[in-house]
């Protein structure tokens, strides 16, 4: 361990910024929370293996978001953190000898709340990056300031890299499953839908009402979709099981679209994985289906796509979105969801309709 303790650290005049023209033999990328935001910081993992392939890469989240990160080709190892520490200290006793123990050359948070900064801190690492935020910029070395213009989510993370001197590429994220992960996804999907006519995955849950497209709407798409000689299966997170159950329901005469829940996360993308355009609204889900090659349609309402929609239609992604004068208003419920209303089940179609003609070249490209 090196010399000195958490607070000598914390205490010890600067000097100006620490000199990073060097290598680092070892990197700590840190997305503490929420699964669809640690998929979209994959990219930042990917530029710095692109820039220093000898290096080694860590990645620290809670047990979900971590989940992104395992087997990746550009993660060396992945650190899960126990959330039943979280309301008296920053990490387990373990994690936090394993942090120190590391001897990281640099720490990128790409988080940035009390715990995630101090965590960085902890590391003892010289070269420390997060937003410059209230409080706790001065736990950073590079603590980045506010984008002057709205950028991708992909682009946000990747301004860590470039206030360390890099121009990182903009690759999109990419989920790296086994290859039994995959065979399981499309047995369970084989055993749901037959292989043959192509098969759409529709995702109608989040847990915020707000973002929900309705269900009489996702259920008119269930009926509608074999119009396009595609067959539908409806894909259900925890406790969404019953509500896509009323969804599947009667999609053809006297037939039940088959229902795919209860899953854990990673045996879940296994089953979208298989599937040849999924539809989604906002979560984890609309960044899965990208990260895995899979054309994607997202249906966002307060959602700002300029933000968290970094998919092109050149892989087959389709965006539904309607201008609004009220997004973003991070609204959890609303009471008139025009943004979500406005957005009709023939768009739905029509846009389910390109992914499939895109014919998969999105995952071509993986």
């Amino acid at each position: 361990m090196r010399r000195g303790t958490f607070v000598d650290d914390l205490h010890k005049p600067r000097a100006g910024r620490p000199d990073v023209k060097d290598a680092p033999r070892r990197v700590l990328v840190t997305r503490l929370k929420r699964i669809g935001d640690a998929i979209l910081t994959l990219s930042v993992v990917e530029a710095i293996r692109e820039s220093f392939p000898a290096c080694a890469i860590d990645f620290l989240a809670e047990e979900e978001p971590a989940q992104a990160a395992i087997g990746h080709p550009a993660v060396d190892r992945v650190l899960a953190l126990d959330r039943a520490y979280a309301a008296w200290m920053p990490a387990s006793p373990s994690l936090l000898w394993k942090l120190r123990a590391r001897r990281y050359d640099w720490v990128l948070d790409l988080y940035g709340n009390p715990r995630s900064a101090l965590l960085s801190a902890w590391t003892g690492a010289p070269v420390r990056v997060g937003p410059a935020r209230r409080g706790r910029r001065h736990l950073y070395t590079h603590p980045i300031p506010p984008a002057p213009k709205p950028l991708t989510a992909i682009e946000h993370h990747l301004r860590s890299l470039e206030a360390l001197g890099l121009t990182p590429s903009r690759r999109p994220p990419r989920i790296a499953l086994t290859e039994p992960e995959r065979a399981e996804g499309r047995s369970r999907l084989d055993r749901a839908l037959s292989p043959g006519s192509p098969r759409v995955g529709l995702h109608p849950g989040n847990r915020w009402p707000a973002k929900r497209w309705p269900e009489s709407r996702f259920a008119a798409l269930v009926r509608a979709i074999p119009r396009l000689g595609a067959r539908p299966v409806v894909l259900a997170g925890p406790g969404e099981e019953e509500a896509a159950r009323r969804i599947a329901a009667g999609s053809r005469p006297g037939e039940d679209a088959p229902v795919l829940g209860g899953l854990p996360l990673r045996a879940s993308w296994g089953v979208i994985a298989a599937l040849d355009a999924l539809v989604t609204v906002d979560g984890s889900p609309l960044h899965a289906g990208p990260a895995l090659r899979v054309p994607t349609v997202g249906i966002l309402g307060p959602t700002e796509p300029e933000i968290w929609f970094p998919y092109g239609e050149s892989d087959g992604h389709q965006l539904l979105c309607r201008e609004i004068w009220c997004r973003p208003c991070h609204r959890h419920e609303c009471a008139r969801m025009d943004c979500l209303d406005w957005i009709g089940v023939g768009d739905a179609l029509q846009a389910v309709g390109r992914a499939l003609a895109h014919g998969g070249g999105a995952r071509a490209s993986a």
